[in-house]
């Protein structure tokens, strides 16, 4: 006796799923989907390229010719080379700063237990959501009343302040994985705390640091914002020097310092993506 399938399921399989092609063709589309998605992102970036290796005068696409003139004229304009070595000074110095402040409110706040501890994360990482002009207005007056503005010193703690949310958010994620009995363990051995952390704590959430320090600096090195408020327009960074260019000259050496910026920023973040595999590897392996 055959007993007749119930009406509209036909194609699908006990249980109500839907047959295994159903599912291939929807992860054929996903990812269809998402390569789409990163092509209309990347591809205006790229263009940016073969502007800079132009020959002609003015930022074409495509290019009539090709040289490496304007690669040339960074190196050797002063203009640009200064406000560029000024970014990584502020950059270095912001981001010291940014681990010196991140990682022991990193630490308190992973092992803190307290009442009100997930609205004082939300305080740390403010920055991150409040638009960059508030933030930029908020410093220049505030510094201004005490004399910071429009010096390294004021410069430095703004981007600090920028950085500190990249860090503590990095490192929060680090210490999720990490196995606080390690340390208990050589404390109870007769390791101090501070000896616990230098040999326990601190080998093996060092990849986050790392990776906090990558992205803390990016934050510093391509902020524009906040560093329009608060330098002083004898020294600059590299930012805004590509500002000024855009406003007051046309020529492809601003493309040359994007293709600079995006190799810079694109080789920061898969170091820091490689630290940030390489720790957790790590941490799951002391786990286990």
């Amino acid at each position: 006796m055959t007993v007749s399938q119930p009406q509209g399921s036909a194609g699908r399989r006990p249980g109500g799923r839907l047959p295994d092609v159903a599912y291939r063709l929807g992860a054929v589309l996903a990812r269809l989907g998402a390569a789409l998605i990163v092509v209309a992102m990347v591809a205006p970036i790229l263009v940016v390229f073969p502007i800079s290796l132009s020959g002609t005068r003015y930022m074409t696409f495509p290019p009539t010719s090709w040289s490496w003139q304007w690669y040339t004229a960074f190196f050797t304009v002063p203009e640009w080379t200064w406000a560029a070595l000024y970014s990584f000074q502020i950059g270095i110095l912001s981001t010291l700063l940014a681990l010196a402040l991140g990682i022991p409110a990193a630490i308190g706040l992973s092992q803190a237990g307290f009442r009100g501890k997930g609205a004082v994360a939300a305080l740390f990482v403010a920055p991150l959501v409040l638009p960059l002009i508030i933030v930029a207005i908020a410093l220049y007056f505030a510094f201004a009343r005490i004399g910071l503005t429009g010096t390294t010193p004021g410069l430095v703690i703004a981007h600090a302040m920028l950085s500190l949310p990249f860090v503590i958010v990095v490192l929060l994620a680090a210490l999720a994985q990490f196995d606080p009995r390690l340390e208990k363990a050589a404390a109870s051995l007769g390791a101090s705390r501070f000896t616990a952390f230098r040999t326990v704590t601190l080998p093996l959430i060092r990849p986050g640091i790392v990776s906090a320090a990558l992205l803390g600096f990016l934050a510093s090195f391509n902020e524009f914002i906040v560093a329009l408020f608060m330098v002083r327009s004898d020294r600059v960074t590299l930012p805004i020097q590509f500002w000024k260019g855009l406003r007051f000259e046309t020529n492809p050496t601003i493309a040359a310092v994007a293709s600079m910026l995006i190799v810079l920023t694109v080789l920061s973040l898969g170091l820091a993506e490689l630290m940030r595999m390489r720790g957790a590897r790590r941490l799951r392996r002391n786990r286990a």
